[in-house]
């Protein structure tokens, strides 16, 4: 079964869970999603009045029908990293930020 919400859609926190208590019925954008080995989703909500992201099973969230853009959150900036293979170290070899 697919996941029932997608990135960048904005959802609502509605569970009564005593682990979700401090964003119960808060707002936040999906930015993350992962499925467990028995076919549940779990989201990384980025939560707005609390500015940080919390892990929110599918059944704790419904969707306000509202979309936010990748823009939203990335300006397009970019960094180049290239790993040794020997040491798996990685260095970063370029950098393109936009201002």
């Amino acid at each position: 079964m697919p996941a029932k919400f997608q990135f960048y859609e904005v959802v609502k926190v509605v569970s009564d869970k005593p682990q979700l208590s401090e964003i119960w019925d808060l707002t936040g954008v999906i930015m993350g999603i992962s499925e467990n080995e028995e076919g549940y989703f779990g989201y990384a909500v980025s939560i707005f009045d609390v500015v940080e992201s919390w892990f929110v099973m599918e059944e704790d969230l419904v969707s306000t029908g509202q979309y936010m853009r990748d823009e939203d959150f990335h300006d397009g900036s970019s960094i180049r990293v290239r790993v040794d293979p020997e040491t798996g170290e990685g260095h970063i070899v370029e950098w393109n930020l936009k201002e």
